[in-house]
């Protein structure tokens, strides 16, 4: 029998991705200003622009709102990334068993090698029963086309439960099996 679990986060939102929105906006605004002053000069042909650059900027504010999907299955975590709602994208696949660190990210000792680094953080979207189980977890491990990686994920306690039989025995036995 196939062990699974998946879960879907929303992606934090920070002040970067606020002024992202606004650059986007004002942006938008001042072509269709500008098509505006164009129109009235004389090229008619100026009002194309207003109407492009309003729908670029609905496309790319709608490509903001992000969601990550995990997958667990049979010890393979599978991570997805959603922007608007309709556009996937794989971010990472990895072997459970291959974790050397995992728990809460201010409660594990993360290594000081220089490592590639996934962030796949949200809020979770699944049930309000998993609203106070949103803290961010860390896991270090050894992936064959990245090489050595750490990820930063908010998985629930269900996600926790369907990963931990695949943790490592020196895993196991450094937390003593209990995340």
């Amino acid at each position: 029998m196939d062990h699974f679990a998946e879960q879907l986060v929303k992606k934090f939102h920070s002040s970067k991705d606020d002024l992202k929105k606004a650059l986007i906006i004002a942006g938008a605004a001042v072509i269709t200003l500008l098509a505006l002053v164009l129109t009235f000069m004389g090229f008619p042909l100026a009002l194309i622009l207003p109407v492009c650059a309003i729908w670029a900027a609905w496309y790319m504010l709608k490509l903001s709102d992000v969601e990550y999907e995990y997958s667990c299955t049979n010890g393979e975590l599978d991570i997805d990334k959603i922007m608007g709602q309709d556009k996937r994208k794989s971010m990472l696949s990895v072997k459970v068993g291959t974790f050397t660190v995992f728990g809460k990210a201010g409660e594990v000792t993360e290594s000081d090698e220089e490592m590639t680094t996934f962030s796949a953080m949200g809020l979770s979207l699944m049930g309000e029963e998993d609203a106070n189980d949103n803290d961010t977890y860390y896991a270090e491990f050894e992936h064959p086309e990245y090489g050595k990686c750490c990820l930063y994920f908010c998985p629930d306690a269900r996600m926790r439960e369907a990963m931990e039989p695949y943790f490592s025995r020196e895993l196991k036995r450094q937390s003593g099996g209990t995340h």
